[in-house]
């Protein structure tokens, strides 16, 4: 789920160890529908990372109720938003009729954790807040990654471990939450090259101190160069 800096439900990390994925869907569903937040901005950690690239084809892994799909397609991207709540994507639809980029956002109900989008198809692939146990999260960088044209990025922005902020409002689970290093080393495993890992800083309003985040920025590497016909 793309939650940012709201608040998780109580059932969230109902089992140890758990993120409440994939088998609470019908209770994000509950959620969104019983909790009217409004509507958020995007990220300021997407948008800082983002802003100013040509756009393209892009898949929004874990895009809840739309709000960073709806900036990209604002600014020309062709996007596909997956998330397995179908009450997110219905908010995440109003946002885009009401921005007027409807035609250019796909909503997918489906699991990240099986997305295999077709090889070299997407320009970007944005993780934001997508918080899933080791495993699943290094298996959907792997399959996600596949999906990149030459040159195409793969941005995972979430809540670092670092952050005390976290213990009160956000995932609670260690199994959730990963360091910059080792979201790197998932990244480069897939085939991608680093070229951002760290922790940054992100203002809260009404907070009276910073979020961290935890930000690995990833690029498929660029097709070799064609050698010139030989002549015969």
């Amino acid at each position: 789920m793309s939650m940012g800096d709201m608040a998780l439900p109580e059932w969230k990390h109902s089992r140890p160890g758990g993120t409440g994925y994939p088998t609470d869907a019908e209770a994000w569903n509950v959620w969104y529908t019983e909790n009217d937040r409004g509507w958020a901005p995007a990220s300021s950690s997407v948008r800082a990372m983002l802003n100013g690239l040509a756009p393209g084809r892009a898949l929004d892994l874990g895009a809840g109720d739309g709000r960073n799909a709806v900036w990209l397609a604002g600014r020309g991207w062709h996007v596909t938003a997956m998330d397995f709540s179908a009450a997110a994507l219905d908010i995440g639809r109003g946002r885009a009729f009401a921005e007027g980029v409807t035609d250019l956002i796909t909503w997918s109900v489906a699991d990240v954790t099986t997305c295999a989008p077709v090889r070299g198809s997407l320009d970007l692939v944005l993780a934001a807040f997508l918080h899933l146990p080791g495993p699943d999260r290094e298996g959907t960088i792997a399959r996600t990654a596949l999906g990149l044209a030459p040159g195409g990025l793969f941005l995972y922005i979430g809540h670092d471990p670092a952050d005390p902020r976290e213990n009160a409002s956000g995932p609670r689970s260690a199994a959730a939450l990963h360091h910059s290093a080792r979201v790197a080393g998932w990244a480069r495993r897939a085939g991608l090259q680093v070229e951002t890992a760290e922790t940054r800083s992100r203002p809260v309003p009404g907070a009276r101190r910073p979020a961290l985040d935890c930000v690995v920025l990833a690029r498929s590497p660029a097709a070799p160069a064609q050698s010139p016909p030989t002549a015969s």
